[in-house]
């Protein structure tokens, strides 16, 4: 594909071309979600205690804590531990405000602990 190539003049850079697949399709709900959202789901509350319709929806078993549409986004720390998850209506700015805010917090947390 030609987004391996292209990795060759860009960060990491050097010449560097990925032998492997970069992107996939994968499930964020149901029977065959990848581990990836069980595991940011499960760790922050969930952004609605409304699911939506069962009806409109296409996935099996449903839960409380699923990503309700592709716009729901998850803030995770340089620990890999998340911190936080935004509801798919929340509007940018208020997610950058939040980034800042824990970022600060972060940079003085490390101030202090030196």
């Amino acid at each position: 594909m030609h987004y391996r190539k292209s990795c060759k003049h860009v960060r990491p850079g050097g010449g560097f071309v990925p032998n492997f697949q970069l992107f996939e399709k994968g499930d964020v709900n149901g029977e065959k979600e990848q581990k990836v959202y069980t595991f940011l789901k499960n760790s922050c509350p969930p952004t609605s205690e409304l699911l939506g319709s069962p009806s409109r929806l296409f996935w099996e078993p449903m839960k409380i804590h699923d990503i309700r549409w592709n716009f729901e986004k998850f803030l995770v720390g340089p620990d890999g531990k998340p911190i936080m998850r935004w509801y798919h209506r929340t509007p940018v700015s208020n997610v950058k405000m939040d980034i800042l805010a824990y970022m600060r917090e972060q940079a003085a947390l490390g101030v202090r602990g030196k």
